[in-house]
Order: structure tokens, then C-alpha cells, then sequence
């Protein structure tokens, strides 16, 4: 498998435990985790806000934008 979140999860793991996965089992934890991969970013602040009256989270991103496709600008 190639994705890089998988390959950054397996990366963390013992050289033993990594290779017993199954290809089912990695895609099992792709799915599971894929919105939470987070993607390196020149900035990447995060906080979170507690308020007399509310909890908040804040998030602030900036990078390279390398998406494919719509405007450059």
C-alpha cells in the first residue's frame, strides 16, 4: 500500500507489528483515520478557547497551494 498516511502509521510501528498487517486491515485503518491525516503546513496553529460561555477551537493553516485544477493566482 502507498498512501502516505498509511506509510507514516507504519512507520511509527515496530518492523514486526508493521508487517503483520493485511492489506485489508490497512485499508480498515486508512478508512478510519484518512480524515484525520493531517498534511504539513508552513503554518499550522491550533488552539482551543474556553469562554464564560463556550468552548471554541481555533485553527489557523497556511502553506504552498498545491491542488490541482480551478484558478492560480
Amino acid at each position: 500500500m502507498s498512501s502516505p498516511a498509511i506509510c507514516r502509521f507504519l512507520a511509527r510501528l515496530a518492523p514486526e507489528l508493521a508487517a503483520s498487517f493485511s492489506p485489508a486491515q490497512l485499508e480498515a485503518v486508512e478508512l478510519h483515520f484518512g480524515m484525520r491525516h493531517r498534511v504539513n503546513h508552513l503554518i499550522d496553529w491550533r488552539r482551543r478557547v474556553a469562554l464564560p460561555f463556550a468552548k471554541f477551537y481555533v485553527v489557523l493553516l497556511a502553506g504552498r497551494d498545491e491542488r490541482t485544477g480551478g484558478r492560480s493566482g
